[in-house]
């Protein structure tokens, strides 16, 4: 079909008709939006344009575009430009727009249909022409790469308003790629001077604020001072005790549980009598240290359980606490070594078995009992309502408090001795629990341990070459476990300086009590360096590894202490130490003549030059670093018994010890102090070893 080129007559542009039915049709032109009829130029007829070339036509069949809207046939005559209503207005737009045309929802509007939509990017600007020319002949320029003309949506709903198409001309894409290019390049300069400027800005900076910066260099040493040496060592020290290898425990039993016994139970003693009470046994040593109190122990087994110690492999004792001033009543797990007759063992109880329970359970006015199995039973408080608690606590655990259900998870039932108990319930049931006498070292312990823990357990095994304690330490929720943890051991470590303190005021009657308690606080101190603290989930733990000779030395100076602090008036001064006595050497060779007792059973070696030291009054230092040299520790154990012996005879018989021979002694008289260090180290420090005097 024809198009025709129709000018503006405002503006003279030339306008772009599809079709002859457009004529007579109200419109407004694009450009500069003047409305007028649409009509053939009256000029020059030929300028009437005929039918595109034939290249045009191909490229629009060519091009898959989306089939316009269906339009209804204007048939209605041609009326006069004075009566054209506004509804009757065609938009029309310009053959060749002199601005890129802007819009929104570009769609392409084809002559003919077409199955898809492609949308076409709008040409830029081109020069604007004097003349109109009366047809468009743009397009056969190149028509092999000439998009077809775009629709401009006019917001305009009504559908008898045609599409008028915008046609684009060829260096439309050359005058938009050179806009772009302008554009990109004044970007491009802007970076360039904005950087420049900041450039130029630090230079200027520097150069002014140099001469500052050269007088504080100059002033200040380029190296950085060294540390203090309190701040490096500080976190050296904690390091070590974080890493340093934790104590592995003797045993490696099941927690001791509250089964077959009464509710409340806030005292509890777990003992293996089997292994303490067998002859030749480290048991029996210790027991013996014990004095009266090993034999009250078992005079009390034999009359609550019914059995000789030494019949008996375990026995868990519970003690239920009433009322204050109220007795309290108690529940014994009895575990035998070998099954026992039920027959002799009923004999004993007093009471009727209740037909409840298809085991035997016996409730009587002295006592409550239970049969577990052939090898285990329990005694009870008197009364149905206790041998019925007992009864039900066969699977589960009796109900106590959560201290000491929490704390008794940590405990284990293969240790020789196990305690756990509830200081405040202690301190306030102290009058029917223990003699008067043992009320002031009662409140004493009590007051050392503070009132951040809420329940304690101690455990202990006698193994046959080292002794094991354990106190375990459940913490209030106002204090963390690591940080009670290390209260404790604070705490722990100032006990010998305590102890001492007391023991200056103490006057026992006979020489080898004196001897003993004196060494008491010494004795602490080795357990305080062999201590190491741990924590855990509501825990704090201190535990203890020392040689088994440890074990009754303890438990004898313990109880000899304790005997003498009852008749001791502490609140007096300690009496002054005796000015008169031998005078010590002033040579320290002459001081370590002096004959002293030597009774080693896997003493540590600094154990043990901490003991010559003290009996020669002699200032001995064990050097670490130069040990190491050798692949020598501290902690080396030492096994002698030489009875009498001067000091040196002590130290020459360590260093014959197998594999101790790179040790030696140097003497240093001028500041009174001995050193036992390492032939390796005295020979790289030009250190002259100590020459042993031939033994006569």
């Amino acid at each position: 079909m024809a198009s025709i080129a129709v000018p503006c007559p405002q503006c003279k542009k030339k306008l772009k008709l599809r079709d002859e039915s457009l004529l007579g049709k109200k419109a407004r032109c694009p450009n500069c939006k003047h409305a007028f009829v649409l009509k053939l130029p009256t000029a020059s007829s030929n300028h009437k344009e005929s039918a595109p070339v034939p290249n045009q036509v191909e490229q629009k069949e060519a091009i898959t575009t989306a089939p316009p809207r269906p339009q209804a046939p204007l048939e209605k005559p041609v009326q006069p430009e004075s009566v054209v209503t506004d509804q009757q207005q065609v938009q029309i737009e310009l053959a060749q727009p002199a601005k890129p045309v802007v819009g929104t929802s570009v769609k392409w509007v084809p002559d003919d249909p077409a199955d898809t939509l492609q949308p076409v990017n709008l040409a830029p600007t081109v020069k604007q022409q004097n003349s109109v020319p009366p047809l468009d002949t743009s397009a056969s320029a190149a028509p092999s790469v000439e998009p077809a003309a775009p629709v401009i949506n006019t917001g305009i709903t009504d559908s008898g308003v045609p599409n008028i198409q915008l046609e684009s001309t060829g260096h439309a894409g050359v005058e938009r790629l050179r806009e772009l290019r302008r554009k990109n390049a004044k970007r491009r300069n802007v970076s360039i001077l904005i950087g420049l400027g900041l450039v130029i800005l630090i230079g200027v900076g520097g150069y002014f604020a140099w001469p500052q910066i050269e007088q504080s260099l100059t002033a200040k040493p380029v190296a950085p001072p060294p540390k203090p040496v309190p701040q490096t060592l500080k976190p050296a020290v904690a390091l070590t005790n974080q890493t340093q290898e934790q104590i592995p425990s003797p045993t490696s039993g099941e927690p001791v549980r509250l089964l077959y016994v009464p509710a409340g139970t806030q005292i509890l003693i777990h003992l293996r009598p089997a292994e303490l009470w067998e002859q030749g046994s480290q048991g029996e040593e210790f027991r013996a240290c014990l004095g009266p109190v090993g034999v009250w122990a078992e005079q009390k087994i034999k009359e609550i359980c019914l059995k000789e110690a030494p019949q008996i492999s375990e026995v868990t004792f519970c003690l239920i606490l009433g009322t204050p001033g109220a007795p309290p009543e108690y529940a014994a797990v009895v575990r035998l070594v070998e099954p026992m007759k039920r027959s002799e063992l009923i004999a004993q109880f007093d009471g009727q078995r209740l037909d409840d329970y298809s085991f035997p359970v016996y409730a009587g006015d002295k006592h409550s009992y239970m049969i577990v199995d052939d090898k285990t039973y329990v005694i009870g408080p008197p009364g149905e309502i206790s041998a019925v608690e007992m009864a039900e606590s066969r699977e589960y655990d009796s109900s106590t408090t959560p201290g000491i259900e929490s704390i008794l998870k940590q405990t284990d039932r293969d240790r020789h001795f196990t305690v756990v108990f509830d200081p405040d319930e202690v301190r306030r049931q102290q009058d029917v629990l223990f003699p008067e006498s043992v009320h002031p070292f009662l409140n004493e312990l009590l007051d050392w341990i503070g009132e951040d823990v809420e329940t304690i357990a101690w455990s202990m095994h006698l193994g046959p070459k080292e002794y094991y304690s354990e106190f375990t330490f459940r913490n209030t929720t106002m204090i963390r476990p690591g940080k009670l943890a290390t209260n404790l051991k604070d705490r722990f470590n100032q006990l010998p300086h305590d102890m001492l303190a007391g023991v200056e005021k103490m006057n026992p009657g006979t020489v080898g009590s004196r001897k003993v308690i004196g060494r008491f606080p010494a004795m602490l101190k080795a357990l305080s360096l062999a201590t190491q603290q741990q924590s855990g989930e509501r825990y704090a733990q201190l535990i203890s590894n020392l040689p088994e000779r440890a074990a009754p030395n303890l438990a004898l100076a313990s109880l000899l202490t304790w005997d003498e602090s009852t008749r001791t008036d502490f609140s007096q001064k300690a009496k002054p130490k005796p000015t008169a006595g031998p005078k010590l050497p002033d040579l320290i060779v002459d001081r370590l003549k002096q004959k002293i007792e030597i009774d080693f059973r896997r003493t540590p070696l600094q154990e043990a030059f901490a003991y010559i030291a003290e009996e020669t009054k002699t200032n001995i230092v064990l050097n670490g670093d130069a040990l190491k040299l050798v692949g020598y520790t501290k902690n080396m154990p030492q096994t002698m018994n030489l009875g009498m012996v001067s000091g040196l005879d002590a130290i020459q018989a360590i260093f014959n010890v197998k594999d101790q021979d790179q040790l030696c002694l140097i003497i240093d008289e001028k500041n009174k102090t001995a050193s036992i260090t390492s032939k390796p180290f005295a020979k790289q420090n030009n250190l002259t070893p100590f020459v042993f005097p031939p033994k006569k």
